[in-house]
């Protein structure tokens, strides 16, 4: 996948800044504050249909405006070309999303037709944070993987809030009527089982990658691993199975939930365990091994997007050649650069000095107060 252009208008600093991008690397430069992390908000607005950072669309809405509009010219690997458009009205509070012209119903359904993979400060948390951490990265990596498992994400987080307002409600109340709960405990469990079989699989799979990948940024004999640690643990790795153990699982904790008032089991109480020689990298792992644990996850990221959505992924680095390894970040660039289109911003001019195999593909764009005051290219691109 390559994003041969993108325009953005009234986006968070930027009143209106056209882009044409290199096939290879793409440097944003520029101080803090002057709209270097917007600029990679816009693209993955154009490939997951919201932002990496924001939690809604009108915050990223440029102070003083009633929306903003994102427009962008993808190029698959098929050669086909996709004119993504992306609408907020702040005053409508409504998004449009349109693929070479025809709206899209579900702004979701543009998840995983073009994948990113994304590299932040804040994604630190997944190998320091909480489960729900992890949590969020494995969801994240199969959403745009497997479309049937963001369906049943989103199913069952939609399941989950009303089964929780009505325990919620029983608990205030103490009016109990169980056969209202049942019909939302059969979807609970039928989505939340579906969730669990693909997490359990795609763990079997990534582990193989994670491994090689650890090795290529580290370049040493160490062994990660990642172990799937599910709240409901199911002997077999079918459906019925999963479904079996689920259902006897809530039954038996009922009176417990009505107790606590919301769902104690489920993918949502989910953990994933990372190590590195059989020792729990959250709690163990030095801070070298934590960087180059988190940089080789998003290498894996990386090549298993490639491989099940059968489109090079757009890689996204904000700010991490400061705050990650220099050298670990760089193995990271170069594979990625091989094969596929990489976007990244730094206050450091000389951020990728020592990559003189991706020198040719390198386009630098120097960014003040929300526009582009210059672009630089280090060999001439088309």
């Amino acid at each position: 996948m390559n994003l041969q252009h993108i325009v953005i208008y009234n986006f968070r600093n930027h009143s209106s800044t056209s882009i044409n991008c290199s096939p290879g690397i793409n440097l944003f430069l520029g101080n803090n504050g002057e709209g270097k992390t917007n600029i990679l908000e816009s693209i993955s607005y154009l490939c997951l249909a919201k932002s990496f950072y924001a939690s809604s669309d009108s915050i990223v809405t440029k102070i003083g405006e009633n929306g903003f509009a994102v427009t962008g010219l993808l190029l698959s690997d098929s050669g086909v070309e996709y004119e993504i458009r992306i609408n907020f009205d702040r005053i409508l509070n409504q998004k449009t999303v349109t693929v070479n012209k025809s709206r899209i119903d579900k702004a979701s359904t543009l998840i995983g037709r073009f994948p990113a993979v994304i590299l932040s400060p804040e994604k630190n948390a997944i190998t320091l944070g909480s489960p729900a951490d992890r949590r969020k990265f494995i969801d994240f990596v199969l959403s745009q993987s497997n479309r049937k498992y963001l369906d049943s994400l989103i199913e069952y987080r939609r399941v989950l809030k009303q089964r929780n307002k009505m325990i919620n409600d029983i608990q205030i109340t103490r009016n109990e009527k169980k056969e209202e709960i049942e019909p939302w405990n059969y979807s609970l469990i039928k989505n939340g089982s579906i969730i669990m079989k693909k997490r359990k699989e795609f763990i079997e799979d990534f582990y193989k990658i994670i491994y090689d990948s650890y090795r290529q940024i580290s370049g040493t004999a160490e062994n990660p691993k990642i172990i799937y640690s599910p709240s409901v643990e199911s002997v077999g790795n079918n459906n019925d199975t999963i479904e079996e153990t689920f259902r006897t699982a809530i039954e038996s904790q009922y009176l417990e939930e009505l107790r606590l008032g919301y769902t104690i089991l489920g993918p949502h109480r989910d953990d994933f365990i990372f190590r590195i020689n059989d020792l729990d990298v959250k709690n163990f792992a030095s801070q070298g091994q934590h960087k180059t644990f988190l940089v080789a996850l998003k290498l894996a990221e990386f090549y298993y997007l490639k491989s099940q959505c059968n489109e090079n992924p757009i890689l996204l680095l904000d700010d991490v050649l400061s705050e990650l390894d220099k050298k670990r970040c760089h193995k990271l660039i170069r594979a990625a650069a091989d094969t596929g289109q990489v976007f990244i911003t730094s206050t450091n001019e000389n951020a990728l000095d020592g990559l003189p195999a991706v020198s040719a593909k390198l386009r630098k764009f120097f960014i003040k107060d929300g526009r582009i005051e210059r672009v630089e290219d280090s060999a001439k691109i088309n």
